[in-house]
Order: C-alpha cells, then sequence, then structure tokens
C-alpha cells in the first residue's frame, strides 16, 4: 500500500511538470505522456517542481553512488573512456556555468550541441549523458519501450532503498492507507519537510530512477516499486520554468573529440592571450622605469677644480676676448681673486672685457685632454661696484680654433650665473666634457661684465708619470674633518701612542665647541726644566682649513714616525714640548665646511660667530711701548717685555677664544710658536703695527739739540719718514722666518708675484706684517710684548680652503718646513738660574746686551733666548738679589748654548727703605781722592749719610752746600779749559764769574727734572722728557761720583 501511494504522488508530480513545460515549448521531438493537471495543483505547481528537482538530483547521485561503489572492483575499457568523457563535459558545463548568467523564470531550452555536466557512468557502458539539468527543473521522460534493467538488479536497488519493507509514509499517518485524492495533494505540499528529513536521515542510499537506468519508461506499476517520493527544501532562488526535453541524449563522440580540440586551441588561445598580456605588464613597468630615469637625471661627476684659485693654473694659460684696462687682465679672473683697495690701483679685483667689443669670452688651457664637469662663477671684488655675469654659454675645442657650444639636447644650454658679486655659483654639465680648452661665453651681465672663475675638471689616466705630480709618500688620512671627525682622528692618535701624546682643551668657543690641543712630548702633561715649549696653531679665520688639516697631518706622522723609530723624530719629541691646537675658531669652521671648499666665498667663516677676527683682538700692547718709550720710562717704569695688561681690558670687546687663548699663553712658557694661515704664500714677522710717526711739537723739540746720541737721531729720522715697524729682535724674527719659507718646497718661487698682485718679499718669501698689511692688536705682537715666544704668521697658500685632492701635495710641500721650523726652538742660549744654595729663581730677566728685550725665567728657573749665532754679554737679574753677567757664545751647530747663572743676594732691599725715607732721592757717594782734594766743607760731607739720617732738618742745607761745591768744582775745569785757549787769564777769571753767577739758580731745577725721571711716579705724565733741559745753555758736565750699590 505504501508503495502504491509513493507511486502514484510520483506520477502526479511528473504530470503536472510536463504540462507547465509543455506550455512554453514550441516544437518537441518526444511524444510526452499527457496527465491533466487538476485545479487543486495549480496553486502549487511553482513549488512542487522546484522540490521536485532537488529531490531528482539527490536520488540520482545516491544511485550513482552505489553503482559506482559497486562496479570498482570491475571496470571495462568501455567505463574508463565514458569516465573521461565525462569529466570533459563536467569541465565544459562548469566553464559555461561561471560564464553564464542566471537564469530568468522562463529560460529558453538549452541548445542541443552543449554538452551539460554529465552524471557519474553506470553500470552500462556507452549510454548517452543526460543534459544538463537545471537545479529547479524537471523533466518528464517520455514512455519509449526500453528493456528494463535485469531483475536481481532491480530487485537489490529496491532493497536498498528499503521498498520492499515498511516506508515511512509522505502524508500524515491518517491516510497512509487510502487512495491519494486532490484535497491530500494540497495538504502534502503545504508540508514536505517532515517526510523528507525523516526518510533521509534513516535511509541514506535512497534511490530514484534515472533515465540511463530505466531508459524509455516508468517501471511498471504491478512492481512492487516505482517511481519514489521525496520532498526537499531548497535555496530561495527565483522561479524558473522547467525544460522538458528528451530523457537522455545520443552523444556524438566525433562531435566530442572536436569539441575537445576547440577546448583545446581555447586554452592555447587563452595561454597565449595571458602571456601577451604579461609581456605586455612588464614591458608598461620598463618603460616606466626609463621614463623615471629619463626625467631624474643621473648625479654628474664630481671633480676638482683645475687650480685657478690656487695658482695651479699659470698666468699664460689664461687668455681673454679684451679687458677694460691694465689693472683687469685675463690674469685677475680666478676664483676670489682680491683687489687692491683703491680701484684705480693697478690690479682690480676680477677680468673685465671692453665694453665695446661685441664678442666677450674668457679662456683657459688646461695643457691637455681633460674631462670638464662643471664651471664655478663669481663677480668682481669691489667696495664700489657690483659687476658680475649673470648668464653664459660654454665652448670647448681642442685647438683653440674649432668651438662646440655645450647643448642640452634640444639647444645651445645656457647656464644661470651670479646674483651678486661675492657668493661663487657652480654650474656642472650633464656628462663630461673630454678636451683641452674650454671658454666661458657671457650673454649677460649686471653693471660691467667682470668675472671671476675657477673650472672643475678630472684627468685623464696616463701611462706615463708627470714630473709635475706629487705622490704622498707617508700613508695618512688626506680629508677634511669637521668638528666630530678632528676630534675622533686626535682620539685614534693617542691611542697609537699614548706614551707620548695627550689632548687637552684650551678653552670654550661661544658656541661651546671646545678648542683641542694635542701634547707630543716624552713626558706628556708635564714641564721638564731645560726643555723649551713650542706651539703650533691654526683655525683663527675658519674658512682658512688647510692650517688645520696640516696639523692633523702632522700629529699622525709625529706618532707614525715615532713608533717607527725615525731618529729625527724622536729627537724632536724627546726634546721639545710641542702643542698642536688645529682650531681656535671651531664655530666658524662648521660654517665653512658646510659650504664645501669651493663654495664659500672669502669672508665666509672668517669671523667668530660673535663678529670677531680672533688674530687682531689681542690687547694692544704696542702703543704702550712706544708712548713710555717716547717719555723716556723704558725701562725704568714700563718694561720692555712682559708688558702687564690694561686695567679692565679683559672686561672690555675681547671674545671667548681670545681670553682663552690669552690664559693659555700665560700658563705655559713657550719659547717660539707660529699661526697657520691661508689666502697668501709667504711668512710674515713682527711687529704687525705701524709707529705712528712723531708729532710736529716733539719734533719741535728735538731741533736743536746738538747733545743727541747718534741712534736717538737715527730713531728720530726713521719716525718723520714714516713708522718704526723693526723689533728689537728684527735679524732673528727674518731668520726664523726665512728658515720656514725656504724648507717650503714653492714658497720662495715667487717669479709670477703673489697671489693678489706683485711680489712683496724680494724673492725671499717673508716680508714684515706692518710693511705689507699693518693690523693693530695682533697675536703676533702680543706674544712677543706679554711672553717671550716668538710668534710668527704663515700664510699657506692662495686657497684658503683648498680641495681634498691637494692636501697630499700641500703635505708634501709643507711637511720639511714644518719639521725643521720646530728645530729652530734650540736655536740661542739657555740656562738656569739658581741662587747660591742652588735653589731655581723664576721671574728673573734676563738681558743681552744691545737688544732691548728681556726675556724672563720659567717657575723651574729655566729660560731660552733665541739668538743668532756670535757673542753676547748677559745679564741675569732678580728682585734681592745681585746682578750677575757672562758672556755667551752662540755657534752654527745645532743646539742652544747653555748659559746659567748663580745670584748672590745683595742689600736692595735695605737701601730701598733708605730712600723711601727720603723722598727716594738719589744717594750720591764720593770717592777718598776727592775727599782729600776739596775743602773743610767737603771734609764734613764725608760722614754725611749718617747725619741725614739722624737730622732730617739739615737735609736742605746739606744738599745746598754739595751743590755749590760741585759747581766751584765745575767752574775750575771750565777755567782750565779756557785758558788753554785763550792767552788773556784776566778775561778767563771774568767769563767764569759771569758763568757762574747766571747758572746757579737754574742747576737745581735741572736737578730735579734728572732725579724724576730716574725713578717711578705716581701716575703717568705726558711732559715731554725734554722739556726740562735748556738747550741753548752750555751742557753741565757729569757729576764725578760713583753710584754703586752693593
Amino acid at each position: 500500500m505504501k508503495a502504491e501511494v509513493l507511486i502514484l504522488w510520483v506520477g502526479l508530480t511528473l504530470c503536472c511538470t510536463l504540462i507547465c513545460g509543455r506550455e512554453d515549448v514550441k516544437e518537441n521531438k518526444f511524444a510526452g505522456v499527457q496527465v491533466r493537471e487538476p485545479q487543486t495543483l495549480t496553486k502549487n505547481r511553482r513549488q512542487a517542481e522546484e522540490v521536485d528537482a532537488e529531490m531528482l538530483d539527490k536520488l540520482t547521485e545516491v544511485v550513482e553512488d552505489e553503482k559506482t561503489k559497486s562496479k570498482k572492483k570491475k571496470k571495462t575499457s568501455e567505463e574508463i573512456e565514458a569516465a573521461r568523457a565525462k569529466k570533459a563535459a563536467e569541465r565544459e558545463a562548469k566553464a559555461k556555468k561561471q560564464k553564464a548568467p542566471k537564469p530568468t523564470k522562463k529560460p529558453k531550452p538549452p541548445k542541443p550541441t552543449k554538452k551539460p555536466k554529465p552524471p557519474k557512468p553506470t553500470k552500462k557502458p556507452k549510454v548517452p549523458r543526460p543534459t544538463k539539468k537545471p537545479k529547479t527543473t524537471t523533466t518528464v521522460q517520455p514512455d519509449i519501450k526500453q528493456p528494463y534493467p535485469d531483475k536481481e538488479e532491480e530487485k537489490k536497488l529496491l532493497t536498498k532503498l528499503g521498498l520492499d519493507t515498511s516506508i515511512q509514509p509522505v502524508t500524515p499517518k491518517e491516510r497512509r492507507g487510502e487512495e491519494p485524492v486532490e484535497p491530500d495533494l494540497d495538504d502534502m505540499f503545504k508540508k514536505p519537510t517532515s517526510p523528507t528529513k525523516t526518510h533521509s536521515e534513516l535511509d541514506v542510499d535512497y534511490w530514484h530512477p534515472r533515465p540511463d537506468e530505466v531508459p524509455g519508461r516508468y517501471p511498471d506499476m504491478k512492481k512492487e516499486v516505482t517511481t519514489p517520493e521525496v520532498i526537499m527544501y531548497i535555496p530561495e532562488e527565483s522561479t524558473t520554468v522547467p525544460y522538458i526535453g528528451a530523457w537522455y541524449e545520443e552523444y556524438d563522440y566525433t562531435d566530442l573529440a572536436a569539441k575537445k580540440q576547440e577546448e583545446e586551441e581555447e586554452r592555447a588561445l587563452k595561454e597565449k592571450a595571458e602571456k601577451a598580456e604579461r609581456l605586455r605588464k612588464k614591458w608598461e613597468e620598463e618603460e616606466e622605469e626609463r621614463r623615471k630615469q629619463i626625467s631624474v637625471p643621473a648625479e654628474p661627476k664630481k671633480c676638482p677644480p683645475l687650480g685657478l684659485e690656487s695658482h695651479r693654473v699659470e698666468d699664460d694659460q689664461l687668455l681673454a676676448s679684451s679687458q677694460s684696462h691694465h689693472g683687469f687682465s685675463a690674469q685677475r679672473g680666478r676664483l676670489n681673486m682680491q683687489g687692491s683697495d683703491n680701484d684705480e690701483d693697478l690690479y682690480g679685483g676680477a677680468w673685465c672685457a671692453e665694453s665695446e667689443e661685441r664678442e666677450h669670452w674668457f679662456q683657459v688651457d688646461a695643457r691637455r685632454e681633460v674631462e670638464f664637469t662643471g664651471v664655478i662663477t663669481q663677480g668682481r671684488n669691489s667696495e664700489l661696484h657690483e659687476d658680475f655675469v649673470s648668464s653664459y654659454f660654454v665652448a670647448f675645442s681642442n685647438d683653440s680654433r674649432d668651438w662646440t657650444l655645450l647643448h642640452d639636447g634640444y639647444a645651445e644650454w645656457l647656464f644661470y650665473g651670479n646674483v651678486d658679486k661675492e657668493t661663487p655659483v657652480m654650474s656642472q654639465f650633464a656628462t663630461p666634457v673630454v678636451a683641452r680648452y674650454i671658454r666661458i661665453l657671457p650673454q649677460s651681465w649686471n653693471g660691467s661684465l667682470c668675472l671671476r672663475a675657477e673650472i672643475l675638471a678630472c684627468q685623464l689616466p696616463r701611462s706615463h708619470h708627470s714630473e709635475n705630480e706629487v705622490n704622498p709618500s707617508d700613508d695618512l688620512d688626506y680629508r677634511h674633518h669637521n668638528y666630530k671627525e678632528m676630534r675622533q682622528m686626535m682620539k685614534v692618535i693617542n691611542e697609537e701612542c699614548p706614551n707620548i701624546t695627550r689632548i687637552y682643551n684650551i678653552g670654550k668657543s661661544s658656541q661651546g665647541l671646545k678648542m683641542y690641543a694635542m701634547e707630543i712630548s716624552d713626558n706628556p702633561g708635564e714641564h721638564e726644566p731645560g726643555e723649551p715649549e713650542f706651539r703650533y696653531t691654526a683655525g683663527l679665520h675658519g674658512n682658512e682649513a688647510l692650517g688645520r688639516e696640516l696639523l692633523l697631518l702632522l700629529m699622525q706622522f709625529l706618532c707614525k714616525e715615532y713608533n717607527d723609530d725615525n731618529p729625527r723624530v724622536r729627537r724632536l719629541v724627546d726634546g721639545v714640548r710641542i702643542h698642536l691646537v688645529p682650531s681656535l675658531n671651531p664655530d666658524a669652521y662648521e660654517l665653512a665646511y658646510e659650504m664645501g671648499s669651493e663654495m664659500g666665498n672669502w669672508a665666509l667663516g672668517h669671523w667668530t660667530e660673535e663678529g670677531y677676527d680672533i688674530f687682531q683682538n689681542f690687547p694692544d700692547l704696542n702703543s704702550i711701548l712706544w708712548g713710555a718709550e717716547d717719555r723716556g720710562w723704558v725701562p725704568r717704569i714700563v718694561p720692555n717685555h712682559h708688558i702687564p695688561l690694561p686695567e679692565n681690558f679683559l672686561n672690555g670687546s675681547l671674545a671667548v677664544e681670545t681670553k682663552a687663548v690669552i690664559s693659555w699663553m700665560e700658563r705655559n712658557p713657550f719659547v717660539l710658536g707660529a699661526n697657520l694661515q691661508g689666502g697668501e704664500k709667504l711668512v710674515t714677522y713682527p711687529f704687525d703695527m705701524q709707529r705712528p710717526p712723531i708729532s710736529l711739537t716733539d719734533n719741535r723739540r728735538w731741533r736743536n739739540n746738538a747733545e743727541m746720541n747718534e741712534d736717538t737721531w737715527a730713531r728720530i729720522q726713521r719716525q718723520n719718514e714714516g713708522a718704526l715697524r723693526e723689533t728689537p729682535d728684527d735679524a732673528m724674527f727674518r731668520w726664523l722666518a726665512m728658515s720656514y719659507a725656504h724648507s717650503h718646497l714653492t714658497m720662495t718661487e715667487t717669479y709670477r708675484g703673489s697671489c693678489h698682485g706683485d711680489d712683496i718679499t724680494g724673492g725671499q718669501g717673508i716680508t714684515n706684517r706692518a710693511t705689507w698689511k699693518p693690523v693693530v692688536g695682533s697675536m703676533n705682537d702680543f706674544s712677543y710684548l706679554h711672553t717671550n715666544c716668538f710668534e710668527l704668521s704663515i700664510f699657506l697658500g692662495c686657497d684658503k680652503f683648498p680641495h681634498e685632492s691637494e692636501l697630499p701635495l700641500e703635505w708634501e710641500n709643507n711637511r720639511e718646513a714644518l719639521l725643521s721650523f720646530i728645530e729652530q726652538v734650540h736655536r740661542g742660549i739657555k740656562g738656569i738660574v739658581r741662587d747660591i744654595d742652588g735653589n731655581p729663581l723664576p721671574n728673573a730677566t734676563i738681558s743681552v746686551e744691545g737688544i732691548r728685550h728681556d726675556v724672563k725665567t720659567a717657575v723651574g728657573g729655566d729660560y731660552w733666548r733665541l739668538l743668532n749665532p756670535g757673542e753676547y754679554k748677559v745679564t741675569a737679574k732678580a728682585d734681592g738679589y745681585t746682578p750677575q753677567t757672562r758672556l755667551c757664545m752662540v755657534g752654527y751647530d745645532s743646539g742652544a748654548t747653555p748659559c746659567s747663572f748663580t745670584l748672590t743676594k745683595s742689600n736692595w732691599d735695605r737701601i730701598k727703605k733708605i730712600m723711601a725715607l727720603h723722598g727716594k732721592r738719589p744717594i750720591r757717594l764720593i770717592t777718598k781722592a776727592n775727599v782729600v782734594k776739596t775743602t773743610a766743607a767737603s771734609t764734613v760731607a764725608a760722614p754725611s749719610i749718617d747725619t741725614e739720617l739722624e737730622n732730617p732738618a739739615n737735609t736742605h742745607d746739606i744738599a745746598r752746600r754739595r751743590r755749590l761745591r760741585l759747581m766751584r768744582i765745575r767752574r775750575l775745569r771750565l777755567q782750565r779749559l779756557q785758558a788753554s785757549l785763550r792767552t788773556t787769564p784776566a778775561t778767563t777769571m771774568t767769563t767764569t764769574t759771569t758763568r757762574a753767577s747766571t747758572t746757579l739758580p737754574p742747576e737745581t731745577k735741572r736737578t730735579t727734572s734728572w732725579y724724576d725721571s730716574w725713578f717711578p711716579v705716581d701716575e703717568w705724565s705726558t711732559e715731554n722728557p725734554f722739556d726740562s733741559v735748556v738747550f741753548d745753555s752750555v751742557p753741565t758736565q757729569d757729576y764725578p761720583f760713583e753710584y754703586t750699590i752693593d
């Protein structure tokens, strides 16, 4: 009964589906089974179609799985071929399914040529595969006579499906045994979930006949099982009209092979298209990268300067189209060329062209082919004019006749030049140009056409070695170092040579950077008696970087050679305490270093952060000394050495760096030193300041002085002519300057003149700074007048900030000179001043006869006095000790001559107390010989010292009587002199009497003036020391007394 109900329900469902499908299909090849659709099923037709389609698909899958399992044991070749065809059809159907849009409610029937997804292979081979069935469609198989399947197989399937036993009712329980009628179908479609879920859970192997299983017709109704009825839920989708067609299709395997070939062709075309797409994308990426490279030009090649500023390019290598006048020739067109103060002078600060010329060019000959990579231009150096070139072309040639303008790919490359006269502007070429000649063709300019330039070029490799090339023999670090790198370099040197080096700082700059110094000695950190101290300083001006790098190279060289047992270096380190300060103005150097070697102008970094020039920021002691000399106060009131600083001068306009340097000078007993500068190539020595000429009032007072000695007269004449520039040690300073200049490889090559004009050194490479460019308050003058140190200025070259590539050459040029100058510290005499107990006497004065400049002993009593070869009378003096004089010989051999002193104590302190008691008046001691010849009045004067001390009230009478006695003695001398010249003695007596009567009153006045010029006074006097002298009167004779202090 259950089976009959199920078969009836399935039949009704299929009839309803067939009737609905035939309404939309115009032509159908097969005759379908006609079933009348009840009215009650009209409402639920669409829902039944969806449920039946889902159920049929699942039943088909279950049956196929069972058959596959049962046939796995043995597969024929036909089954394998069928499986392959199935897989191909599945792939095709899957591809079509992905591309096909969602079906509408009434989709058109699929074309017969298309192969829908076939089901899994059945037991019987060569069975045509059914067309693909949409999920929501159900087909009704027409009644075509086909042979039944085997009875055994059918029975087995029914057993697996459980149809031979009791089956769960599809309808409600109360209607299980009744015949299904139309109202019951309504109820059954309303609640299809319960029987479906129960049946699927209880019987997994539920089976439904597929077209390949029961081809042609339904099973016989008399059989126990026909088409089972299954109701399932499916996802809600848009309702589609089911396709009613044939239950199966006959497959044409030739057509399948053609389709397979088409698929392969399509796949090949697809792969080809994908490959073409990949190649296109790769090409686009490469093209984009190429465009980026074209839009962002490569970094130009960096080359060093050819050498216009440093004068490595000779004057005959420079040529121009014209020149405005003689002072503005092509040789003046070098970068940072400085003109004279007067623009109308012989030399101007740039090359200037003739304004009437049509074509203007400035040409440089490299003398051989090089790689030109850029040009640096600058305007005219002038305080009055603002002249510079604002645009120009560049041309090249190999023979100086055929010229090629530089092209940028579209037109002639126009370079933009300067916007002011001092700031350099660099223009680099995109690619290097190999040529020998280069021309700058100005196109527009401001003011007059004036130009200063530098050329950037790289030397081409050559097979032969040029005699002008200097290869460094020392393995050192040839590069510019900023503040951190300099500190690191000094630290590395100290770690390599800890036994001979010490790093310390002498102070801080205005920005807080430390001014580091390195001491190189066999006993660093301690002053050894008998060992002189030497100093090199550099970087007073921040943009003068060559001296800084030379001192860093010197540190490396001394450390390396000392470790390598170089005898000369070991002798220097063991015998001299060397101090090296590479940067006295670190703030300004950092500014110049940031701009680069060629891009900083002449003044950038010259001054400190506060605006001071350190070299000219020291106290002016020259004016104090020269003023005291004019008043006759030297050396009694104002010493000629160690002149004290004026009061409150350190609180005035002194830079922080200057105060630190002064304190450093006072702490160490330096003997010799030099400061390294740049911008010229020569050595200058003091005085750096010009002595002002004597005034007309002072000059008138000297006019009738017949008693003036030869030296004084010569000095006055020099003052009238100009200014006094020489120091008392002028000969020694000249020797020291020549020791450096003549040891330098190129400093004495002055045939082409100086860096900015004519040669002022006379071919020697040295000059007096006051003669060349006088300055006030220089470091050299201060060092000479305030300390024992003889200091010079060494100007290393025309280029203040040379390129790194030039550092090896500069080191080779200066190495021997640097070492030779240190060795000059042993020239002269040296010694120790002690007392009779052997104790050293600090601050003792060492005077040399004929040289009006003294030195002092150090804390250990040792001293060094730089002298040229010769014989010298040297005197050592100290407070409370009797002076001692020795004759010292200075030879030509290396090494200073020992000349020590041992002083004994004197009663000078007692004498000073006595003099202070009586107004500091001089004490005149009369010898015994004079006492015998004198009268009774003079006899009483012998013990006058004790009398004066005991009775100060009689001092005036005693002094008056002494003056009268001296006047009588002088009168007697005059009488004898006149008696020898005249014949009448009476006339002689009359003349003598007359002179005596007229000379008595002014004699007292002259004595007072003579006394005041001897001893110190309480305040400065502006009176000329010779104002009190009456030049019209007869000169007085010297007093016949001996003034000695024991």
